[in-house]
């Protein structure tokens, strides 16, 4: 059994897991937009971009850190990736697998599971509004 590690942003520690991890460099791509989601990921250490694409444009949504999720959204709504994560520092990643994110909200009531689905879904059209007024040109002219 691995040792707990400690999530700076919280103070807490993470609870100890025999969960595989995976090891990137600064610049590798976790999973990218539109793919399919097999597996989520916490990060144990370092810190990722979550990026959408818009009309050709790269558009920065969100920043995650040591003790967060990432790719939870597909894995729950079986949908296809809706961001890209980048690695921006050197980071190790818990992997949890669709059966163990399943076996985790097993145990929770039916009502819980439709209030996360209807989350997921406002969240993936926040972050389409998001992505499409970033990308927007700005207009020089003076009003």
């Amino acid at each position: 059994m691995s040792e707990p590690f400690n999530n700076r942003k919280t103070g807490r520690n993470m609870p100890k897991t025999d969960i595989p991890t995976r090891l990137l460099r600064k610049g590798d791509v976790l999973f990218r937009e539109g793919e399919t989601g097999t597996e989520a990921y916490l990060i144990k250490n370092g810190y990722v971009s979550v990026s959408k694409m818009d009309k050709g444009k790269r558009v920065n949504l969100a920043a995650k850190a040591e003790g967060e999720i990432v790719g939870e959204m597909a894995l729950i709504d079986d949908t296809t990736r809706s961001a890209t994560v980048v690695a921006e520092s050197d980071i190790e990643v818990v992997i949890i697998t669709k059966k163990e994110l399943e076996d985790m909200l097993a145990g929770s009531p039916k009502t819980l599971a439709a209030i996360i689905h209807q989350l997921l879904e406002s969240l993936r059209c926040a972050n389409d509004i998001i992505a499409m007024y970033a990308s927007r040109p700005t207009s020089n002219k003076a009003d």
